[in-house]
């Protein structure tokens, strides 16, 4: 199940990206030989007017041939034909498509799901079936007192909790119009070295406006960009081991986590891979949408490179990159050997 979750998400981002291309590059008029999702043989393909669709074997990847790139092609229109600032349109647009497609996911799912708002007054909305206190305090219970401490706000049950250096505390409390006392007993946290109550408070969910969800997704759209770049960031500068990249088999796993937690965590998940894809594409590395942009670039600043090396960097790139692909799925399998011993 895990791996055609997987798939499916991976499946679209991936789609959205070549879309990107695609659009574009009918847009300039450019002749489209195949849109293709996924790599290897041919599972089903359907020709269209000028372009054939096809699905392949291996789920990983996709590409859009649009022709004329190559160095000796002679097509009408073909992709070396444009302007430079048309073929960089064209290659850039598969980068937008994974960002635009990120922020509509972060705004679709702030939009339907609204925003959780903490209630104020000391009323348990939850317990942590593990604590002591579970077995004396029920859901809905409003504290009262503390220890003869006056409880007014939820805040107040965490500052006389950090006061107070006991393993239990005597709490008055309001149930079903009833005022009694309770002895709890407080569970020991020994990663903190300290006692904690185990109660949570009320939430309740509020709707955005649409005009709300627009600028909250925009916030929460920025968090997730630094959050990459941050990434990027220390694996760059070493703070970050290489061995903590995910490949195809690690991303299984971290999807089939993610599931655990329901849909709406794997919406934010498909926002940030999304993101991250985009961001992988634009380094400017032989093959990326971003090594091909740095050539069109050299050219617009009058810099002239020979098209068949340009050709070749290429595919050396390619071949790098799917050796990097390789080595990453066989640091994925070992670590999930690792954390089975």
């Amino acid at each position: 199940m895990n791996i055609i979750i997987t798939v499916l998400i991976l499946g679209i981002i991936i789609m959205i990206h070549e879309l990107g291309h695609f659009l574009t590059a009918k847009y300039f008029k450019m002749p489209v030989e195949e849109f293709s999702l996924g790599m290897g043989p041919v599972l089903f393909s359907y020709e269209g007017l000028h372009t054939r669709y096809c699905l392949r074997a291996i789920p990983m990847g996709g590409f859009v041939n649009i022709k004329g790139m190559e160095v000796d092609s002679v097509v009408k229109n073909g992709f070396n034909t444009k302007s430079p600032f048309q073929r960089f349109i064209v290659l850039i647009a598969g980068v937008v498509m994974n960002f635009i497609l990120a922020y509509a996911i972060v705004f679709g799912s702030l939009l339907y799901n609204g925003k959780a708002v903490q209630n104020e007054n000391p009323v348990i909305g939850n317990i942590i079936e593990t604590s002591k206190s579970f077995k004396n305090l029920k859901v809905g219970d409003e504290i009262l007192e503390i220890d003869n401490n006056k409880i007014v706000k939820w805040k107040d049950i965490s500052r006389i909790n950090s006061e107070i250096d006991s393993d239990k505390m005597e709490f008055l409390i309001k149930r079903d119009d009833e005022i009694i006392i309770k002895e709890v007993e407080l569970t020991f946290d020994e990663q903190r070295n300290d006692y904690y109550i185990g109660i949570l408070p009320e939430y309740s969910i509020e709707k955005y406006t649409f005009i709300d969800a627009i600028y909250e997704s925009g916030s929460a759209y920025k968090n997730l960009f630094i959050m990459i770049l941050t990434g990027f960031k220390q694996l760059v500068t070493g703070q970050v081991s290489a061995k903590e990249i995910s490949g195809p088999v690690g991303i299984v796993k971290i999807i089939g986590d993610a599931s655990q937690g329901g849909i709406g965590i794997l919406f934010w998940l498909t926002a940030l891979l999304s993101i991250n894809i985009g961001f992988f594409n634009l380094l400017p590395f032989p093959a990326l949408d971003g090594g091909r942009i740095i050539f069109i670039i050299l050219e617009v600043i009058g810099i002239k490179v020979n098209k068949r090396f340009e050709e070749k960097f290429h595919m050396v790139g390619m071949i790098i990159l799917f050796g990097l692909i390789i080595l990453i799925t066989f640091n994925d399998i070992l670590n999930i050997f690792n954390t089975l011993k």
